[in-house]
């Protein structure tokens, strides 16, 4: 088989079927971890779940209302204020708190423990990004402004994306709400994430003027999570190689300093990162790894890189890699501890599974006509 053919409109009902079946997976775990009622056991939650999700994205799809502006809208408006309604009544303990409370008191390290005994592992960009929101009275904030403008480009791509579809099922995950309950920072990471490398496709003529500035961003999101890197590198690596000498030194060049730049405040003195790996945020957002693992990846990831052609193909890699990362990590450890460490202890956290949703959402709604046509644009399976 050519490279060239390995996904295609032939393949899209495997890999529809791959990515419906991810995102119940992943939302079913938060059904049974967090089910608060004894009566409802694990296996009416496997079944009924997915169940009532279908009936009603078949059921809104019948009835054409995903396609309605108003109906974006309104679902938009509704997870804003109930985030909000949440926030006010679940007093969470969050790390980029306790983060932006050190660098309020002139602490920006990483060598304090917070009082649950653990250190913040977010890279500085980030903390920095959250740190103004906390200044307006809570970190949570900053979750509401990365759902605000995930929402706004997203009703500004709505003739490319079913971009109803989209924040139903965000809407309708267990997964999402615990991110939103918990004020977690991991998910909003991503959708930040998601709407650059949209971008990057649907105004290319922009990013192709201003590589330096792509270049800069790319830099800065790697100072945000590890996690990044994969979707980066899937979309950056082969367009890298099309660059002439100059762009690629200029380019290589900004990502590095923008990257590096922010880091130089921890690698020196008694308490420098680089001689602490207790609380060295590269080793805590890597320590459940395993090496051999992390080698077969690079090279899977390194292949894929060459591999897709069309953006929803990229995307699905995209969240197939960052699933498979954080699942291999689930099994790891469920074979150590034993399986239902996984689901019930916390050891293994499964917020890291809400990393792929945003790729995989975009896989299922992205519009094949230029034009969409909201009276009449019905979706096919």
């Amino acid at each position: 088989m050519q490279t060239r053919n390995l996904f295609s409109e032939r393949t899209e009902l495997l890999q529809t079927g791959i990515v419906w079946a991810v995102y119940f997976f992943v939302n079913v775990i938060f059904c049974i971890k967090y089910n608060p009622f004894e009566a409802i056991k694990p296996l009416y939650l496997l079944i009924f779940y997915p169940l009532i999700v279908i009936g009603i994205y078949k059921i809104t799809t019948y009835i054409r209302i995903q396609q309605k502006n108003y109906f974006f809208l309104f679902l938009a408006f509704a997870v804003l204020v109930f985030a909000l309604f949440l926030w006010h009544y679940i007093n969470h303990w969050s790390a980029l708190a306790f983060e932006s409370e050190n660098l309020k008191s002139g602490k920006f390290t990483y060598e304090i423990p917070s009082h649950l005994g653990g250190y913040e592992s977010s890279f500085p960009v980030w903390q920095l990004f959250y740190f103004p929101f906390y200044l307006f009275g809570d970190t949570a904030y900053g979750q509401w402004f990365c759902l605000l403008i995930f929402f706004i480009m997203l009703f500004c791509w709505r003739t490319r994306i079913n971009i109803g579809g989209i924040i139903l099922l965000l809407a309708l995950s267990p997964g999402f709400w615990w991110e939103i309950a918990v004020r977690s920072d991991l998910l909003c990471n991503m959708l930040l994430l998601f709407v650059f490398l949209t971008a990057q496709f649907y105004y290319f003529a922009y990013w192709d003027k201003h590589k330096l500035l792509a270049a800069a961003i790319t830099g800065f999101f790697l100072c945000t999570k590890m996690l990044v890197a994969i979707p980066l590198f899937l979309y950056f690596f082969r367009k890298f190689f099309k660059y002439t000498t100059k762009e690629k030194i200029g380019f290589a060049s900004v990502v590095f300093v923008c990257f590096f730049i922010p880091f130089l405040p921890f690698l020196f003195g008694e308490a420098d990162i680089l001689n602490h790996p207790e609380y060295n945020p590269l080793f805590l957002q890597s320590r459940q790894g395993s090496a051999p693992i992390v080698a077969v990846g690079c090279i899977l990831l390194l292949g894929a890189a060459f591999v897709w052609k069309r953006m929803k193909d990229l995307y699905f890699l995209a969240g197939a890699f960052l699933f498979a990362l954080v699942l291999t990590t689930g099994i790891r450890i469920g074979l150590k501890n034993g399986w239902d460490s996984i689901i019930f202890e916390d050891e293994f956290d499964k917020s890291y599974f809400n990393v792929c949703i945003p790729f995989f959402l975009f896989f299922i709604h992205e519009v094949k006509k230029r034009k969409f046509d909201y009276s009449n644009y019905h979706i096919s399976y």
